[in-house]
């Protein structure tokens, strides 16, 4: 469990203060942050690339929560999250096993998704490992930072993003910004076989999935990969292989995770619809 304590902000607030700052455990590739389900604690992921916060299956039967069914997953109302000095009231909180964490040795019990993203900008420093959260309108764009606009699908951040490929041809592919995925860049399967990048693939792995176990993924040869006013050279990308799960939409055509984000002090705006990325010096 992680024993993390918030370090709230005064009461009497100016305008450009954030509200709290939580501190964070990086476990390579992913964000731990110390929450309260319903006054107990426990360790969740910080994600926007999940659409609702999510409750593990262990901790629903705890707390003796009444799932229900809505298309192929399980949700539960009357659930209070609380992270650092905030207390999040989400309409209702998706259901899921975390067994995939559990067998790895971490023990997650949920996800901070777009409950969270709705309400306050949320700045993520890598370095200091330590999230900053503020209101929507008394946040400050730091100086140094450099808008990328972000779109909607569903409730998921959007950028457009430009692929270079091995054979210097280009495309076009809208990626979610994912805090929950620990690769580069990952590109889903109904949009690597329309590209033929399939037929492209080099070395195969294998990523673990909360929601769909494991799925295979195969090296897509990219040059580079441009996300706004900045390009990554040789990002590593992979794409999915098979149509299953999330893997299987056509609402995006992929995601960019962690290994990418962390080169930067990323501030995450929905209200503003812009993801502001700060460069960290190495």
């Amino acid at each position: 469990m992680l024993l993390l304590a918030a370090v709230p902000v005064g009461v009497a607030l100016r305008g450009g203060d954030p509200v709290a700052r939580v501190p964070f455990a990086w476990t390579p590739g992913q964000i731990e942050v110390a929450v309260q389900v319903n006054g107990a604690p426990a360790t969740f992921l910080l994600d926007t690339g999940s659409e609702y916060s999510i409750v593990s299956t262990r901790l629903a039967r705890q707390f003796g929560l009444v799932t229900t069914p809505r298309g192929t997953r399980d949700f539960a109302s009357g659930v209070t999250l609380r992270i650092g000095s905030l207390t999040l009231e989400p309409r209702r909180v998706m259901v899921l096993p975390f067994d995939v964490y559990f067998q790895r040795g971490r023990p997650i019990d949920g996800v901070i998704g777009y409950d969270l993203f709705a309400q306050y900008v949320v700045t993520i420093d890598f370095q200091k490992k330590t999230l900053t959260l503020s209101k929507p309108a008394g946040f400050v764009r730091p100086a140094a930072a450099v808008a990328v606009p972000i779109t909607f699908a569903g409730r998921l951040p959007v950028v457009q993003s430009t692929l270079t490929l091995a054979d210097h041809s280009t495309i076009e592919a809208r990626l979610v910004v994912d805090t929950g995925a620990s690769q580069s860049i990952l590109l889903r399967y109904p949009f690597s076989r329309a590209h033929g990048l399939l037929d492209r693939g080099g070395n195969e792995s294998a990523a673990p999935s909360l929601a769909d176990g494991t799925r295979r993924l195969v090296e897509v040869p990219v040059d580079s990969a441009s996300v706004g006013e900045w390009t990554f050279d040789r990002p590593g990308v992979r794409a999915f292989t098979e149509p299953i799960g999330s893997a299987a939409s056509t609402d995006t055509d992929g995601l960019i995770g962690n290994t990418l984000l962390s080169r930067f002090t990323p501030c995450i705006d929905y209200a503003g619809k812009r993801l502001l990325l700060q460069p960290v010096r190495r």
